[in-house]
């Protein structure tokens, strides 16, 4: 994560989780649809804030938004088609892995091997 992607200075470990910790003071219980849209948008900037660094573009910022959300709407239909197949062994696992490939793949199409590394790889 030490690489310079050249998108300004990133959020410490400590700095992000404090900000998630934040995000859900004062939440209820049971957010509306739209607090909880809201929270997970603002998830995924404070994630790029940290991984990928404080002035990645907006536009950028905007299409990986569009990702996540068409991935959520992908994994909410996985798991309907593959519910049958998830009660057997390994079923769970093996759809885990094909979501976490798909992600990977959306989130490919906007960021570059080094961005995708700091984004979703280990530290």
């Amino acid at each position: 994560m030490n690489e310079d992607l050249g998108h300004g200075p990133r959020l410490t470990d400590e700095e992000y989780e404090r900000r998630v910790i934040e995000l859900y003071r004062g939440l209820p219980p049971v957010p509306t649809r739209e607090q909880d849209r809201r929270i997970r948008r603002q998830e995924l900037e404070l994630a790029i804030d940290h991984r990928l660094g404080q002035d990645f573009p907006r536009e950028r910022r905007d299409a990986l938004w569009a990702i996540q959300q068409r991935v959520e709407r992908r994994r909410s239909w996985l798991m309907l088609r593959h519910l049958a197949r998830w009660l057997m062994p390994g079923g769970v696992s093996r759809g885990a892995n094909r979501l976490a490939g798909y992600l990977v793949d959306e989130y490919a199409k906007e960021l570059n091997a080094a961005e995708l590394q700091a984004f979703f790889g280990d530290k």
